[in-house]
């Protein structure tokens, strides 16, 4: 797969790439970019296109979009991986989202169903796996206690309505906690 460096820099260039993928991810997938995309507006988060890649026929283009908060230090709070089939016409998404905070608002991630605290559990470890890394994430949920990689991130993807809806709720969790620091 050929990857191109992403050069969509400008806010407005960005937004109008996004508004011709968008329409092309299939319903539940649609739903839930349009809505995290709204919240990323109305936070006035840094959105960017990071890679774009096609495959050496072109049939299929990758696209990794990421939201990023501009204060009180630049972190990405969420990315969509979006998958097009050139043929088709039709894209699925991918929500990637790192729940650094989680001990700020760990009632309500306690409260949400066991699938979905199951995805939040299952995450890469730290390892130290750099020299300089000193900022693992520690956090405890039903009584566990877990030590997250800074850099490893979760995949969410092929979710149902009420459970894109649950995640969205997280990632609000997750931001009020990153603005308060």
């Amino acid at each position: 797969m050929a990857t191109q460096p992403a050069v969509i820099n400008k806010r407005e260039d960005v937004l109008k790439k996004i508004g011709e993928i968008y329409p092309l991810l299939l319903n539940e997938d649609k739903k839930i970019a349009e809505s995290l995309h709204e919240l990323a507006l109305e936070w006035n988060l840094k959105i960017g296109i990071m890679h774009i890649r096609n495959n050496s026929n072109n049939t299929e283009t990758k696209l990794d979009v990421v939201y990023s908060a501009k204060k009180p230090f630049v972190r990405s709070i969420f990315m969509f991986k979006i998958h097009v089939d050139n043929i088709k016409g039709n894209a699925a998404l991918k929500v990637k989202h790192k729940f650094s905070n989680i001990d700020v608002y760990r009632a309500i991630v306690e409260a949400c169903p066991n699938n979905i605290k199951d995805l939040i559990k299952n995450i890469k470890t730290c390892t130290k796996c750099h020299p300089a890394c000193k900022q693992e994430r520690v956090f405890t949920l039903d009584g566990v206690k877990y030590n997250s990689c800074p850099a490893g991130t979760k995949s969410y993807e092929n979710l149902t309505s009420d459970e894109w809806n649950i995640i969205r709720n997280l990632v609000i969790e997750e931001y009020k906690a990153h603005s308060a620091l």
